[in-house]
């Protein structure tokens, strides 16, 4: 499978260029990622998250990309407000070759929810919060 689309995509969230990153996604992506707890779907909407995100971090860096058929597995690093987050995404390349699923992971937990809070407050939804169990040890 050809994974430009994939490269063709990150080289656009790497430049925070929100016109770059349509031409790569299906009219039907399902997006699965830390922003909201429900999975957004259809291209508009994840255009819209998509934009949003890229409003908010600073810089996005690829650090490593594999694939497998039509699977592409990518990790990079974006920060936001001085703040560093690694994540990692498994995208689904669809008969056309366009990304239909993406999948988001960030570490550390921590700093994925103050990028979410972040995020939550310059787009206006809801914003997600960390909180310590009761009764758990503290490391």
């Amino acid at each position: 499978m050809n994974t430009a689309p994939v490269d063709a995509y990150f080289q656009a969230l790497s430049n925070k260029d929100n016109q770059g990153i349509i031409p790569h996604l299906s009219e039907q992506i399902i997006l699965l990622g830390p922003i909201f707890p429900e999975p957004t779907e259809g291209k508009d909407a994840v255009v819209q998250v998509l934009s949003g995100f890229l409003a908010t971090i600073d810089t996005l860096e690829v650090n490593l990309r594999f694939a497998s058929g039509q699977d592409v597995a990518v990790f990079f690093t974006f920060s936001c407000n001085g703040i560093t987050v690694q994540g990692n995404e498994h995208l689904h390349l669809d008969e056309n070759g366009l990304i239909d699923r993406i999948e988001v992971a960030w570490r550390p937990l921590p700093s994925a929810v103050l990028i979410q809070e972040i995020f939550a407050a310059k787009m206006g939804f809801q914003a997600m919060r960390l909180v310590l169990a009761e009764g758990v040890a503290q490391p």
